[in-house]
């Protein structure tokens, strides 16, 4: 019985998604390293590096529809982020963990970076 109930609960806990805190993300501004951020974030769910810009990917899974906050870097600094959600009628009813429905981009390099210094 201890066994069927730990198995029981291993799948309760294990389909519950991912909960990462997006809320957190008001805090980050342009300019941010990467190990700021994700003192801040947390580790990403995912990654990806094309040309000189690294993509970050965090999601949190809900009832109705996943939220997903992408991050970009140039360089090393946070240059944009991006809020989207996709809902189940998005993903035809699929669910189970967010990663699978994170939208990689096509970000290139900015034509300028202006950087900005607080005194």
């Amino acid at each position: 019985m201890k066994v069927v109930l730990s198995i029981l609960l291993i799948a309760l806990l294990h389909s519950c998604g991912v909960q990462q805190k997006l809320s957190a993300s008001h805090k980050l501004s342009p300019g941010m390293t990467k190990a700021d951020v994700e003192t801040i974030m947390g580790s990403p769910t995912k990654s990806d590096f094309r040309k000189n810009v690294e993509e970050w990917h965090y999601c949190k899974t809900g009832m109705s529809a996943d939220e997903f906050l992408a991050l970009f870097f140039y360089e090393g600094k946070l240059i944009e982020k991006l809020n989207y959600t996709v809902t189940l009628a998005d993903t035809r009813g699929a669910t189970g963990s967010c990663e699978k429905f994170i939208k990689m981009g096509n970000y290139r390099e900015p034509d300028i970076v202006v950087e900005i210094r607080m005194r």
